[in-house]
């Protein structure tokens, strides 16, 4: 467990685990590097795994600059240069995933071998003839710009509202530990990121996402259908779409031997035993 500073000053937490092939793995909004917990510790047997806290969560530095996805991205850059990563099996999960969807807008796929995406969309907003985005296609742009004022003066209402909808099994008392965990973040780097989210489009660069791929659902998510999987799949060239039975959009938590499946999958043979 390290930091290291970006460019523009942030110190940002990660974890480098094991020896190997590299793989990096990207949280989502309002998490941080142990939605993966799981997986580190069973993937570290055989590959170098590295994860981190996005800035602005977790235990990177807490900030109101650079609250962008294109920011995101080139953190995501910068500390691959700094572990000096190459042939990088890249998994992200939500915010994650269009965090990798901005690096290969940005930076292209040279430092990669693979993309493994978990529950996302390429547009969160619906509107233009657009129905694969959030909530099944309902969540519209006076949806995002409502959420985002009410992120601004009352974040605990917002976050319960999303929770429940997001995990609508959970129980009250589950519901409230999540809401705690919640609570550890800070309220105005999450609304920046939510906006930040509601106007990304990434339909116009799927193409250029010229490594494999797997596109990875949960058939029971709110969020996001297995046509938004679909649709993915006929926009990336080399991709296949995987399914979580009975799994949401917190599949990373409800399956975790899954998840290290398929990010094997997309690893490969390790190189010690090729």
């Amino acid at each position: 467990m390290a930091f290291f500073e970006t460019i523009d000053g942030m110190n940002l937490f990660y974890v480098d685990k094991g020896k190997g092939q590299p793989i990096v793995l990207v949280h989502g909004w309002s998490g941080d590097h142990t939605t993966f917990a799981e997986p580190i510790e069973s993937l570290s047997n055989d590959f170098r795994v590295v994860a981190y806290d996005l800035r602005g969560h977790g235990q990177s530095d807490r900030t109101d600059q650079g609250l962008t996805l294109r920011r995101f991205a080139q953190d995501l850059e910068e500390l691959m240069q700094h572990l000096g990563l190459s042939g990088v099996t890249l998994a992200g999960h939500s915010m994650g995933a269009s965090t990798g969807f901005e690096y290969i807008r940005n930076h292209g796929t040279d430092r990669l071998r693979s993309f493994t995406i978990f529950d996302m969309t390429p547009k969160l907003v619906n509107e233009e003839g657009w129905n694969l985005g959030l909530w099944h296609g309902e969540y519209t742009r006076p949806d995002a710009d409502r959420d985002l004022t009410q992120m601004y003066e009352e974040f605990e209402g917002f976050s319960r509202t999303f929770m429940k909808r997001t995990v609508p099994y959970l129980s009250e008392t589950e519901l409230e530990e999540m809401l705690k965990l919640s609570a550890s973040n800070s309220p105005h780097v999450l609304a920046a990121m939510w906006h930040a989210m509601v106007t990304a489009d990434y339909r116009d660069m799927l193409a250029g996402i010229t490594v494999p791929a797997q596109i990875v659902y949960g058939d029971k998510s709110t969020l996001y259908s297995k046509e938004t999987a679909a649709y993915l799949n006929g926009q990336i060239p080399d991709s296949k779409v995987i399914a979580f039975e009975n799994c949401t959009h917190m599949l990373t938590a409800e399956n975790p031997d899954r998840v290290e499946e398929v990010i094997r999958q997309a690893a490969g043979t390790p190189a010690s035993k090729a």
